[in-house]
């Protein structure tokens, strides 16, 4: 049988104690708690079941978990799942005070430094842990990082993580999207240019690696360089110094270089596209970042988290999401990752006209194909899914086309040409 304490603040703490998920989760909505502890003698379906769903909720209390039994597999399962603590019973009442103690100190100081940083990475899941850890300990180093990973998954904000946390945080960040210029335009946004060097250039320009002297500089899908600059960008490496554009003298540059690609290295290499020595050279520190499909304990922490950004963004005031999003959040393949993560979250919390978000504020960014190759979500067309949104944002303005707009991203003339399609199918 599932046995939950859960004690509340005050001089003189009352204990609550319940038996079942459901109760303890509605008195944990209630009440102002500080700390659930639950039982786990057995009962893993019931117990994961709790934390599952108390982490979808920024303001749950911590959860302790007890069990008469060691067991290194359940206590990895339990912290995995956002438990506090795992404690062998019997437990000494001084253990629970100073637990408490610890707790109340760090919500204060939570309090004192205000609201978390928003360019923090967000994640409990074991293998982003590591990840975090690993990129937090070669910060301090000048070592190059290779991040790989698919699109969306954070490989920028891992970037940014290892400069914030490195000796050069006060010198410049520069980041390149090496698949966003033309060829004949990367050379001279890489390594700069002379006057006169090409038609148009008028006058000098220093190139990326010259503006993040001293700092860091972020090669964002470097394997999508013209394999004829990846040789000069291996000597840069190699050397330290660059070449500009005409330029008649190498130019030394003190730059800490972080890659990133969402593309399979092997392939890139095998097929010529992706020099094997530029590779080597780059992946000194490997950092692959998992599909968010494969982390799931993370999805309810991260969607809690956008809640509260777009709470704050679009000035909203949602308290919540409920266990069914959650569930349907965690069922979903998230094809674009974390960033597809945050924009149904954004999305959800602009529709949502009840105090928390519920399944039918939830529309995905996928095609009905990508969610067949995914997991089960509920399937709809494009122009069902257009339709439920505008629907959805004119109920929320009460009937302003203009807002309504402006939340769908679309001009008020779209808007209306819609709707008159709508009427004109008998829709409306």
């Amino acid at each position: 049988m599932l046995r939950a304490l859960l004690n509340l603040f005050g001089g003189g703490r009352v204990p609550l104690t319940t038996d079942t998920v459901k109760s303890a989760l509605n008195i944990m909505r209630k009440e102002k708690g500080e700390l659930v502890r639950v039982s786990f003698n057995g009962n893993r379906s019931q117990v994961t079941g709790l934390l599952q769903m108390s982490q979808s909720s920024a303001s749950a209390p911590p959860v302790i978990v007890m069990s008469e039994k060691a067991s290194l597999d359940d206590a990895a399962e339990m912290m995995e799942l956002g438990a506090q603590d795992f404690w062998i019973k019997p437990v000494q009442p001084e253990r629970l005070v100073r637990s408490i103690e610890l707790i109340e100190s760090k919500a204060k100081a939570q309090v004192e430094a205000g609201p978390p940083d928003h360019r923090s990475i967000i994640g409990r899941n074991s293998q982003m842990l590591r990840l975090i850890a690993l990129a937090k300990r070669v910060a301090a180093t000048n070592a190059t990082v290779f991040i790989q990973g698919e699109s969306g998954t954070g490989k920028e904000m891992f970037a940014r993580y290892i400069h914030r946390n490195s000796d050069r945080q006060d010198k410049p960040f520069i980041a390149l999207n090496c698949a966003a210029l033309p060829e004949g335009l990367l050379e001279s946004e890489l390594f700069g240019h002379e006057k006169g060097a090409f038609t148009g250039a008028i006058k000098c320009k220093e190139g990326k690696f010259e503006l993040a002297s001293g700092g860091t500089l972020l090669l964002d899908e470097v394997t999508e360089i013209p394999i004829h600059l990846q040789a000069k960008l291996l000597r840069v490496l190699q050397e330290g110094e660059i070449d500009r554009v005409g330029g008649r003298y190498p130019i030394p540059v003190d730059v800490r270089v972080i890659a990133t690609t969402n593309v399979e290295c092997e392939k890139a290499i095998s097929e010529g596209r992706f020099r094997k020595d530029l590779y080597y050279r780059l992946n000194v520190i490997p950092l692959i970042i998992p599909p968010l499909r494969n982390r799931l304990d993370d999805i309810a922490l991260l969607a809690e988290h956008f809640l509260e950004k777009y709470n704050r963004v679009h000035k909203r005031r949602l308290t919540g999401i409920s266990p069914t999003v959650i569930r349907m959040l965690q069922e979903y393949g998230w094809p674009g990752n974390v960033r597809e993560l945050e924009n149904v979250i954004q999305r959800a919390t602009l529709l949502s006209s009840d105090c928390e978000l519920t399944p039918e504020c939830l529309l995905f960014d996928a095609s009905p194909q990508e969610r067949i190759e995914g997991r089960n979500v509920e399937l709809m067309s494009l122009s069902q899914m257009e339709k439920l949104m505008i629907g959805k944002a004119l109920e929320v303005v009460e009937g302003n086309r203009t807002k309504a707009a402006e939340i769908l991203g679309i001009s008020v003339r779209t808007l209306r040409n819609k709707l008159n399609e709508y009427r004109q199918e008998g829709d409306l």
